[in-house]
């Protein structure tokens, strides 16, 4: 008997699942995970290796997009996590239609030089470590996603990061740098020119770290209480340092009025819980589903449609 009727039913049955996604099915789902790639960055100005994973959207460029950060306490602290130990909440990201690249900052995970030894003084960290990550890293991250958003793979005008321990002050700094940044002189007022930056539009932090050398934690959270910024903090109560430092950034961006009761959120935990420990184990499906929910809801919805980032002048 001939092979031909099989393989016509599978053909046919493609077809058809195909014809389902382009009548408007979720097909987002059936994609998740299969657009992956690892990217290889220079980070601005000293041309630093930053790797990263980057989880393409399905969803095309409507997307938001979502920045991933482990903890940037050093790559001699006990326990150091790479940006793998994101894949799960990438994947579920992912799947919900997010585009998501996950990160390992200078001197973290593979982002260090060729043939560095692991125990070579270049990889010591020093307080102007974390000022690098945020001036020079994560703008390298930034224009390979501002390429993307070019490509109609993304949105950038919707962009999130969730970030863990120190990094969460890096991410907290390169937002403020991101709002600062003025326009392209191409329009006749700054309304109407295009932006370079306002990008940021939530930020999630898990067991922060409110005393990171090279960056005033005060003024970057003050300042980020009056920008359009979601932010959700999130520490165990049981971790006494933890607890205070989440408690103390908190309540330098908390707002009162019950309009921001969704957007400006602090979430006590309990158990002996901390950093990428929210990710792993029985905790990483909750993590996950908290982390998916409160973007969906403060940077998926929100009304910022796509727009051409090419000024006008070029």
């Amino acid at each position: 008997m001939s092979a031909f009727p099989a393989i016509s039913k599978l053909v046919q049955s493609f077809v058809l699942l195909n014809l389902f996604c382009l009548a408007g099915s979720d097909c987002f789902a059936q994609a998740a995970g299969q657009n992956t790639r690892e990217e290889k960055l220079a980070a601005e100005s000293d041309g630093w290796p930053i790797h990263a994973t980057y989880y393409e959207s399905a969803s095309g460029k409507e997307s938001p997009v979502v920045i991933l950060l482990t903890g940037a306490e050093g790559p001699d602290k006990k326990d150091a996590r790479n940006r793998r130990v994101w894949h799960n909440a990438a994947l579920a990201l992912q799947k919900s239609g997010f585009a998501v690249i996950a990160v390992d900052l200078r001197k973290h995970g593979d982002s260090i030089p060729e043939a560095t030894e692991a125990d070579s003084p270049l990889l010591k960290m020093i307080p102007s470590d974390y000022g690098f990550m945020t001036a020079r890293d994560m703008e390298a991250v930034k224009t390979f996603l501002l390429s993307e958003h070019q490509s109609e793979k993304l949105n950038i005008r919707k962009t999130g990061i969730v970030a863990v321990g120190s990094s969460a002050m890096v991410a907290a700094a390169f937002t403020v740098a991101d709002w600062a940044k003025k326009p392209y002189p191409d329009g006749p007022t700054l309304e109407s020119s295009t932006p370079r930056g306002q990008d940021v539009r939530a930020l999630i932090m898990y067991s922060p770290n409110a005393n990171v050398k090279g960056i005033n934690s005060n003024t970057v959270m003050r300042t980020i209480k009056g920008l359009p910024v979601a932010v959700h903090v999130i520490a165990s109560k049981d971790v006494k340092e933890d607890a205070r430092s989440a408690d103390r950034i908190f309540k330098a961006v908390e707002m009162k009025d019950e309009h921001f009761k969704d957007s400006r959120k602090q979430t006590i935990a309990a158990g002996e819980i901390t950093a990428e420990g929210f990710l792993e184990g029985r905790f990483a499906d909750p993590t996950n589903t908290d982390i998916t929910e409160f973007l969906t809801k403060n940077l998926k919805a929100i009304d910022m449609p796509w727009m051409s980032r090419r000024s006008r002048l070029e």
